[in-house]
């Protein structure tokens, strides 16, 4: 079982923006809900491209990776905005965790996490907000131990 001192967490670097694509295009193809018809293949590596870049580099958006002797094994990245008119404003939003499924129940995913409340909190996020699938019930169990509360649930239907 690896152990906290056999893996590391640390920021994520522009050096790493294809390393960091190639994990979360694995997670966009884990995916079994494809709304919106999914995705058009041709823009899918621009866009994700696109976020990894900002994540990295935007000054309200974070993105950390998880490492061992293997090289990357993990990614996080999350994003600050404001919402106004609400009781905590300053709102984070996680928008991708992942972490190579050889990997999976040494705790990687919770260091990740807490090491991004941390960073967030410390940019000023009041709180902190994340979606999965539906159809994902490991997840849902993750985000569950991890004290997140589902409140809303997003559907979709083709129209035809």
């Amino acid at each position: 079982m690896l152990t906290p001192q056999t893996f590391s967490i640390r920021p994520a670097l522009e050096s790493e923006i294809e390393s960091i694509c190639q994990l979360w295009l694995k997670l966009d193809a884990s995916k079994k809900q494809q709304p919106f018809g999914g995705d058009l293949q041709d823009e899918v590596k621009q866009r994700t491209e696109n976020l990894v870049t900002h994540s990295i580099t935007s000054e309200t958006a974070i993105s950390l990776v998880a490492e061992t002797e293997d090289g990357l094994v993990g990614t996080l990245s999350a994003y600050i905005y404001e919402k106004p008119a609400v009781a905590l404003p300053k709102i984070a939003v996680l928008y991708s965790l992942w972490v190579e499924p050889e990997h999976r129940r040494h705790g990687i995913a919770s260091a990740l996490l807490q090491a991004a409340e941390t960073q967030l909190k410390t940019m000023g996020a009041q709180c902190l907000q994340v979606a999965w699938d539906s159809d994902n019930p490991t997840a849902a169990a993750f985000w569950q131990r991890e004290q997140f509360t589902a409140y809303e649930v997003i559907a979709s239907k083709t129209l035809k």
